[in-house]
């Protein structure tokens, strides 16, 4: 088949929107807490039951997303979506019916098996569609997980208010049925399938250290070939490469998640009212999304690690910042930077994993980044609170915070691309 370098329409943005859509699908697992007044009035439940049922979700995401990475690199990613829109539509569906504290986490559990195809799979199979502009397409893709829960949590406040909680998670299960596999539906795995060259292939000169330089070439010893050595799992896993970026997703998540569950707490501690600390909550979530877009606009003029080491300083810079703050006006100030700079990052380390293994087993690969992600984002929901009522400060947490954000950008430093092991050579897949 020939395969055509200049459509008028690139089909590869279809793509860029349905990862979008994909990925703020996983927005409604945060709508638990919209739902935790129902059905604490209903049932009686703790808020510490209640709140275990997240840690579940995290546990089985971990579990499972290299699996699905695995399986999506051998099957395609049409049927894991399909799979993903069978098990989350289903789990939250099964919610409307429940009598007892075990069905629910039963229930969401086998909502939380579909967590796979809304994280690990967007970031992968936008990689294989854009070699030009791919900070960008990765930037679109990961915004849906910033967009999903300023979308969700709205939404289902206004199916309990009029409908009950029990009919919101009947439609909820069935709207994300529907969006799911419509985008399972539209889904290509890569542009060669239907008879496509990634953007900007004709362009393209590789750079040392895993980062595309598109539009002009560089000196003879900083330029490889096109086509790089295409990683297999088993292969990556034992680099230095895939170690240093791991601790770097790790660093990244940690401080990401101890700083959401506790600003508000902290903000109302120094004396800033409780409306305006709530504000300051959905405003990094926001101000994630513009800092995902431009991030991912950014790295593609400076490079990916460039990129993530300038967000992750600022995100540290922040962090210092934030013990000092006494006023509204200055906690709005840092919301918005921490926000912007805390989402600058987070197209950087899919696309750094994209440009040093290559595309074969990507998807598994960025598996296994996901999980470890999601070790740290266990490790920071849970880390904050215990230093508080250690300490009886959040100022101790915050610091553990913007030191994680300062080693991650100074581990970027030390990022080089990994070399080929025995019998692994560019543009072949180690047997």
């Amino acid at each position: 088949m020939n395969r055509i370098n200049n459509p008028k329409f690139f089909y590869g943005w279809i793509i860029a929107i349905c990862c979008f859509i994909s990925a703020s699908s996983y927005g409604f697992f945060f709508s638990l807490g919209v739902f935790f007044k129902p059905l604490q009035s209903e049932f009686g439940w703790s808020a510490g039951l209640i709140s275990t049922i997240h840690s579940l979700h995290l546990t089985v995401m971990i579990l499972t997303i290299p699996i699905i990475g695995r399986m999506t690199d051998r099957y395609g990613s049409k049927i894991m979506f399909l799979l993903s829109a069978f098990f989350m539509g289903l789990g939250f569906f099964l919610c409307g019916i429940v009598r007892e504290l075990w069905q629910f986490y039963l229930f969401y559990l086998i909502a939380s098996l579909g967590v796979g195809a809304t994280t690990a799979l967007p970031t992968s199979i936008i990689q294989k569609w854009f070699i030009k502009k791919k900070g960008l397409a990765l930037g679109i893709a990961v915004s849906g997980i910033g967009a999903g829960p300023p979308i969700a949590a709205p939404l289902a406040n206004y199916l309990i208010s009029h409908y009950g909680w029990r009919t919101s998670y009947f439609i909820i299960g069935g709207l994300l049925w529907a969006i799911l596999t419509l985008v399972a539906l539209a889904m290509v795995d890569k542009p060669e399938d239907i008879g496509l060259c990634p953007l900007g292939e004709e362009e393209f000169h590789g750079g040392l250290d895993g980062e595309p330089q598109v539009g002009y070439t560089t000196t003879a010893e900083e330029t490889i070939p096109l086509k790089m050595a295409e990683w297999i799992t088993k292969d990556a896993i034992r680099t230095k490469t895939f170690y240093i970026l791991s601790s770097i997703w790790i660093l990244c998540a940690l401080p990401v998640h101890l700083v959401m569950i506790n600003i508000v707490p902290f903000a109302i501690n120094m004396g800033i009212p409780k409306g305006a600390a709530a504000t300051g909550l959905g405003l990094i979530g926001g101000m994630s999304i513009v800092g995902r877009l431009l991030g991912g606009a950014f790295s593609d003029l400076f490079g990916l690690k460039r990129s993530l080491i300038v967000a992750a300083f600022f995100s540290t810079a922040a962090l210092l910042w934030l013990p000092f703050i006494k006023t509204s006006h200055m906690f709005l100030i840092f919301v918005v930077l921490y926000g912007f700079f805390y989402g600058a990052r987070v197209p950087q380390i899919p696309g750094l994993i994209g440009n040093y293994f290559g595309n074969k087993n990507l998807t598994e690969i960025m598996g296994i980044f996901w999980a470890m992600a999601g070790t740290g984002a266990i490790i920071g929901s849970l880390i904050g609170g215990f230093v508080y009522d250690i300490t009886g400060s959040y100022v101790v947490p915050f610091l553990i915070a913007a030191v994680c954000f300062g080693l991650a950008g100074a581990l970027t430093f030390f990022l080089k691309t990994p070399k080929p092991v025995m019998g692994l050579e560019l543009g072949k897949v180690s047997p």
